[in-house]
């Protein structure tokens, strides 16, 4: 997997939902900003398989960060679209 230097890795505001991210590929993370919130997910991990005294385990190059890997955080999902219906129906439920 390759390196890839960000200069400036800050392209949100903390105060809007987020309208662009770095687009993130099988090799890792990119320099590509795309539009759009990126969906909410996580790496499933893989416990590595114990070693055998005196054998060596051959390990599969590149497959680190692979999609079926990729698991999607529901949860969050779901509570961002509901801020998201929150924010746009007004901030219902707010005190002054």
């Amino acid at each position: 997997m390759s390196q890839v230097v960000i200069e400036n890795p800050i392209i949100s505001t903390p105060f809007h939902e987020p309208t662009r991210h770095f687009r993130f590929t099988d090799e890792g993370i990119t320099n590509e900003i795309i539009d759009g919130r990126r969906v909410s997910s996580y790496f499933v991990p893989i416990a590595r398989p114990k070693k055998k005294k005196g054998k060596k385990q051959l390990a599969l190059p590149g497959t680190e960060w692979t999609q079926d890997r990729i698991e999607e955080n529901k949860l969050a999902n779901n509570i961002r679209q509901q801020v998201g219906l929150w924010r746009k129906g007004g901030h219902i439920g707010v005190t002054p």
